[in-house]
């Protein structure tokens, strides 16, 4: 993953992926991925790509945490993903 990169949804710079972060709007549960230099808006709850990608176990604390938040809609959740890799052309990464 070190060398793939995606476009920020706020500014439209590509960085590197491991760089970004995903970023919720909790009013919204909407999910976006920006990289460290975007403007922030109120109250998005964020979260650095590479501290989710860490470990399994990282990733695994972290779905678990996202399903605690009554905010949460995984459905949204599921379509940023899909919608992410598909504008970032991230297929057959796994």
């Amino acid at each position: 993953m070190e060398f793939k990169t995606a476009a920020c949804e706020r500014t439209g710079h590509k960085i590197l992926l491991s760089d970004g972060y995903f970023v919720a709007n909790p009013s919204t549960a909407e999910w976006s991925f920006v990289s460290i230099d975007a403007p922030e808006s109120p109250g998005d709850y964020n979260v650095a790509v590479e501290s989710l990608t860490k470990s399994p176990e990282a990733f695994v604390d972290w779905i678990a945490h996202l399903n605690d938040k009554t905010w949460f809609d995984a459905k949204k959740f599921a379509n940023f993903f899909s919608r992410f890799r598909k504008e970032n052309n991230l297929y057959g990464s796994l």
